[in-house]
């Protein structure tokens, strides 16, 4: 307890903290509970289902029609996607807040693979298809999915540094 009080730059009390007296108080005291802080458990967005999410995306491109933003139509640009990706959350997810959590990180990734797709492919890691979609290797999505829900991610992230990680997944699936 010394090494963590001196390491935060306090000192050890003389006399034991008194919490009891404390409680008289409590009816003054803002709700802490209600407060939002970084102390707040993290949800959760695991691999497993994020690639449930990849793969129901081939469907949800094709929606023409939503609920929430209305006609689509067959428009394949950032905004349709993203309005037809934040309505399969929406929908998949009771609570509204998970939902948006997870539609917030999944949006995240696509956005950082698209912008760093050349790296990627020259890298070998990604492929353009003949329909103009991507195919992304498997190790690659566990990194960037693994980088992006890192509780205190960083706000940048070199591609160099998620090839590494995309190259010892690779060794770690095939066991070389």
């Amino acid at each position: 307890m010394v090494d963590t009080l001196k390491s935060l730059g306090l000192r050890k009390p003389r006399t034991p903290l008194r919490i009891l007296p404390l409680l008289r108080f409590q009816s003054s005291l803002p709700c802490l509970s209600c407060l939002s802080t970084s102390l707040d458990l993290q949800l959760r967005y695991p691999f497993e289902e994020f690639m449930d999410h990849v793969r129901a995306m081939r469907t949800v491109r094709d929606w023409q029609e939503t609920m929430r933003f209305g006609h689509l139509g067959t428009a394949q640009n950032s905004r349709a996607n993203s309005a037809r990706v934040l309505e399969y959350f929406s929908d998949s997810y009771p609570d509204q807040k998970e939902a948006l959590y997870k539609a917030e990180l999944f949006l995240s990734i696509y956005d950082y693979l698209g912008r760093n797709v050349d790296f990627f492919t020259r890298k070998q890691l990604v492929e353009r298809l003949d329909n103009g979609s991507l195919s992304v290797d498997p190790a690659l999505l566990r990194s960037v999915h693994y980088s992006f829900t890192l509780p205190a991610r960083p706000e940048i992230i070199p591609p160099k540094k998620l090839l590494n990680l995309a190259r010892a997944f690779q060794e770690l699936e095939t066991g070389d």
